[in-house]
């Protein structure tokens, strides 16, 4: 099983988000063989003028190896490798932080990852799961909610515009506020993906063992 994880926490390794994933790959694990994949988004450049060129020159839009493009055709190449993917993510300004957006822009592309018809864009990336792991400063849900949120529908509908219609969201909300609270949260939370992981059906014949 391949598993992709993009991590775009400032925090790295120390992040809740990346620390939940890390139980997300270890449940898997005690039910398949993984492979995983790991992408710091912090490390990303962001799109360029060579960047618009290129997917304006054929000859160069198609090229794997060199050229402005080659990050792009890496990324994607590790998107459409995997069978299940994880997003371990900050609310920044109530949407995502721009390193994530960043990656985003990479792999949403034309004629890659989706194509132009008549009636809009149409997703060219076999369907698959998406775990993403969201920590907010705020609080953008339920009764207490006093911020809105950009993040979720966003970053489902433009995964959804590349074929990925299979996300779910696991938050972590008020991590600017009592630490004690914060940490009950990723308790019930770290019990929560347990309980979903262990109801979660994973096929052999579904993914590739590595």
């Amino acid at each position: 099983m391949n598993i992709l994880l993009v991590n775009s926490s400032p925090r790295k390794l120390q992040a809740c988000t990346y620390q939940l994933a890390q139980l997300i790959i270890q449940q898997m694990s005690e039910k398949v063989d993984v492979e995983v994949v790991e992408v710091d988004t912090a490390t990303l450049p962001h799109l360029d003028a060579d960047y618009a060129k290129a997917l304006s020159t054929p000859d160069l839009m198609y090229d794997e190896s060199s050229g402005s493009l080659s990050l792009s055709n890496q990324l994607i190449a590790q998107l459409n490798k995997a069978d299940l993917i994880i997003i371990a993510s900050p609310m920044h300004n109530f949407t995502l932080p721009s390193s994530l957006k960043c990656w985003v822009d990479h792999v949403v592309r034309a004629g890659r990852t989706f194509e132009i018809t008549d009636t809009g864009k149409r997703g060219l990336l076999i369907d698959k799961p998406i775990y993403v792991l969201v920590s907010a400063g705020g609080r953008f849900s339920g009764k207490n909610a006093y911020q809105p949120d950009f993040f979720t529908p966003y970053l489902t509908e433009i995964m959804a515009t590349i074929g990925l219609k299979d996300i779910k969201f696991f938050t972590i909300e008020g991590t600017a506020t009592n630490r004690e609270t914060v940490q009950e949260q990723i308790d019930l939370l770290q019990k929560q993906l347990k309980d979903h992981l262990e109801r979660t059906e994973i096929s052999r014949e579904m993914f590739v063992a590595t």
